[in-house]
Order: structure tokens, then sequence, then C-alpha cells
């Protein structure tokens, strides 16, 4: 069985907590390589599973004009393969995974085909709680893989601890700072070629150029040594604004609302939406690889799908199309890519004022 892998900027990479705390370094394109990869991961995905990346596709994705492509990915590789990252196994500091991120690989005219370490697959694979996601497009332009790392860390940091108004703020030691990215511990804090003009400051130019995360940092003392730095992230207006812009478009008609759901939706088994059908109860709505719509719900533990004829969709489109021209709250959730299910359980507070809103909007069309 065989998988080939979409190279898009819009995909969503997702990564556990465990991952994002996880030690490893990485060269930048082998950071793209592997970010691509996770965001085709899919739950349905069998365990031997086996990945095709087009290079041409790969190459043309990361801007790539040399003609060492293959000689780069070759490095790309080399580093996924002899570099392997050490997971921490909850709070036990002692009790780690060390995993290799694919299982070997295989060139074959133009294509490089590989398969995920299977240590590896339950990090990607199940995530249930806590987890990290970003649009591939980010970290495409960045050039240096402490700065892909740091906007990770920080955008986790961001939508974790978000408290007043839209920021976060974090404090770490230097040497903790250090352990996170992998800094060789010769490298200095400061100077020229130090941590701070290195990594610190081209980081704020390159994010605050090419990503959704702003940051400003702040050095802590200790007498004359800086020891501590604290991070103050929120969000980039510019990038949100752009991201908006295009997406507020796909909300003015049915058509392109249905042309959205499909986008962000189609494959990624989230539901979109929810109701009731006669002789069902409660389902929830989403779109299948192909782009067409079924229900589903969960049963002893198993799922059973519900497909729909184009009338019946339609139907269904309209209804939430109605939702996303008037709810606000709704059309930030599709925006954000949420999952209804996930929201109804983590969130039921926010998911009964969507109920009501939808109940309300549809005046009685919603049964």
């Amino acid at each position: 069985m065989a998988k080939f892998i979409q190279a898009k900027g819009e995909l969503e990479v997702k990564k556990s907590e465990a991952i994002v705390k996880a030690r490893y370094k990485l060269s930048p394109l082998a950071i793209k390589f592997i970010s691509v990869i996770i965001s085709n991961l899919k739950r349905s995905d069998d365990v031997n599973e086996e990945y095709i990346l087009k290079v041409k596709d790969f190459k043309e994705l990361t801007g790539q004009k040399t003609k060492r492509i293959y000689e780069l990915i070759d490095e790309a590789l080399n580093d996924l393969l002899k570099n392997p990252l050490t997971i921490p196994l909850g709070d036990d500091k002692n009790s780690i995974l060390k995993s290799n991120w694919v299982s070997g690989a295989v060139y074959n005219e133009g294509e490089v085909r590989f398969m995920i370490y299977p240590k590896l697959r339950p990090f990607l694979l199940e995530v249930k709680e806590k987890f990290l996601k970003y649009k591939l497009e980010n970290i495409l332009p960045l050039k240096s893989s402490y700065v892909i790392r740091l906007y990770e860390i920080l955008k986790d940091w961001l939508e974790l601890n978000m408290r007043y108004g839209n920021k976060a703020e974090k404090i770490v030691s230097v040497d903790e700072f250090r352990e996170m990215l992998e800094i060789p511990k010769s490298y200095p804090y400061g100077g020229s070629s130090g941590i701070k003009q290195r990594i610190l400051e081209k980081a704020k130019t390159e994010l605050a150029k090419h990503t959704d995360v702003l940051f400003d940092y702040d050095e802590l003392k200790t007498g004359r040594k800086v020891t501590h730095l604290k991070f103050i992230i929120r969000p980039n207006p510019a990038k949100l604004q752009t991201d908006n812009g295009v997406q507020e478009a796909y909300f003015k008609t049915p058509k392109a609302f249905i042309e959205f759901l499909r986008r962000y939706y189609a494959g990624t088994g989230k539901a979109f939406g929810f109701g009731k059908r006669e002789n069902v109860g409660f389902v929830w709505f989403g779109i299948d690889k192909d782009g067409l719509l079924y229900s589903f719900k969960q049963k002893d533990c198993e799922m059973e799908y519900f497909d729909f004829n184009s009338v019946e969709s339609m139907d269904i489109y309209r209804k939430f199309f109605k939702l996303a021209q008037n709810s606000e709250l709704y059309r930030e959730l599709l925006k954000q890519n949420e999952d209804m299910r996930v929201l109804k359980k983590e969130n039921p507070e926010l998911f009964d004022i969507l109920a009501q809103e939808f109940v309300y909007i549809l005046k009685g069309e919603y049964k």
C-alpha cells in the first residue's frame, strides 16, 4: 500500500505536545521535509503505509532552484535517519523515547518512498489532548533550523498560555532555552555571533515577515549576567488580516462556502457540523477525501457512516451556509478548522452557544 504526499503550503502541521517538547537537531530542509509528511498523515493510514513524495513537488514547495535537489534531499534524509529525537514520556525526566523519524528511504524515478518509524507514529497520529497546529506555509520561507524550532515553540506557548488581551508571556532560563533548541554550550549568548544576534534578533525579523507569530523578549539578569529570558508572544496582525481576507470570501456564496469546506475538511475526519437524522438520531457531518458529504455517529466505539445524494447534500450545505453568514462564532471556528466533535467534548459551553445560535438562525428549519 502506498500513499502520495501532497506538497501544498496551506496544509496543516499537527504535532503532539511531546513532539514539540522533544529534543532534536535537524537541518532546515529536513525539518520542512518531515513537516510536509506530518501534514499528510491520517489516523486511517495503515501502520505499514508507504509514503511517496515527488521530488518536483517538494522542490517547488520549498523554492529550491538548485539542480542539486536530489543531493539536498539525500542530506535531509540522512539527517532524519542519523539524528533521532528524544521524547519525554510524562514528567519523569528519566523516562524518554529515542526515535528515528523515518524507516529507510528509496529513490525511484523522481520520487522518494519511505515509511514513518513505528515508534513515532502514536505521537503523530494519536493526538488526543494538547497539540500544536499551524499552516505549513509559515515555516517554508525560514532558512534557519533554530528559527523554525523557535517558531513552533512560541506558537505553542501562545496557544497554550494566552491570557489577558491577545498575548502570552513565558519566562525560561538561558540554559533551558539552549536545551530546547539544542544550542551547543560553546555558543555564546552575547556578541555578534551569539544567541542574541544570530537567533533571537534574526527570529524576530523573520517571524514578523513570514509567520502568524510576533514576539519580543526581555533579558532578566542575575547580577550582571543574563540568566533568563521573558518572551512576550502575540499573533501577527498582518498575517491574520491576509488570511482572514482570503477566507472571508468563502462565506459570500453557497458555492464558495462548499469550496471552503471541501478545501479544509475533506478527508480530515473532522466534523464541520451537527444535526439530527430521522431514524438515526444525533449525527456529525463530515466530507470524505472525494469531497462528498456524509454523516456519522459513534456507536459501541465504532463509527457508523451515512452518505447523501446531491439534493440532500445541498440542503445541509445551505443550512450551514446560513449559519456561517449569520454567526461570527461559527465562522471563526471554521477558519480555525475546528472539529465540532472536539469542541463539544472540550468546550461544551461554547458548543451549546453555537447550537442555540443555529436553532435561532434557522428559525425552526433545523430539526
